[in-house]
């Protein structure tokens, strides 16, 4: 019974993970570029340090065979975890969780 439940519990992060993926593409559509630049810098970090197992259901999702096998779709998220990575710098400044944003700075 346990297994079942953590099963569940990745499961729903990976849905998690698309719907905030979604919403991000949302409000780009909609022009609010700030909320959309936030929300796919989430989107990158969740994919970063998303566990092999979350990487396949992922890959299962949204993978569409013949044209993109499951396999396929796994290995080109860890090829983007990899581009993700090296580009970093470029796409975490717009994470807005920060000490001064929560009143954590201490005056500083």
């Amino acid at each position: 019974m346990g297994k079942a439940v953590v099963i569940v519990a990745k499961n729903d992060f990976v849905n998690y993970h698309l719907r905030e993926a979604l919403n991000a593409a949302v409000a780009e559509l909609d022009g609010d570029e700030d909320l959309s630049r936030q929300l796919h810098a989430e989107t990158k970090v969740r994919l970063m340090y998303m566990t092999d197992e979350e990487l396949w259901e992922l890959a299962k999702i949204t993978s569409s065979p013949p044209e993109t096998p499951v396999e396929l779709a796994y290995e080109q998220f860890k090829q983007k975890i990899e581009e993700l990575k090296a580009t970093t710098s470029q796409w975490i400044k717009n994470l807005r969780y920060s000490a001064q944003d929560k009143g954590m700075n201490n005056g500083r």
